[in-house]
């Protein structure tokens, strides 16, 4: 059964195309409502391997780049 946060994920990948990703922005709400940013940021990774779209792929790594900065921090 699929992490919870891969169906939100994978919902707003959807939507996330050229300079707008949706993906960062729906790992910070769920990092400002309390969730773990470790729990989040393997979400991510696990979601980004998963991915057969080259595009897509470049939005979750770009999201995990930009998220790593929270992780330390938890």
């Amino acid at each position: 059964m699929a992490h919870p946060f891969t169906r939100i994920f994978e919902k707003v990948l959807e939507d996330s195309r050229g300079d707008e990703n949706h993906v960062l922005g729906e790992a910070e709400k769920l990092l400002e409502k309390g969730y773990s940013a470790k729990e989040i940021y393997g979400v991510l990774s696990k979601l980004k391997s998963s991915l057969i779209s080259s595009a897509d792929e470049a939005i979750v790594a770009e999201a995990l780049e930009e998220f790593s900065q929270y992780v330390d921090v938890d």
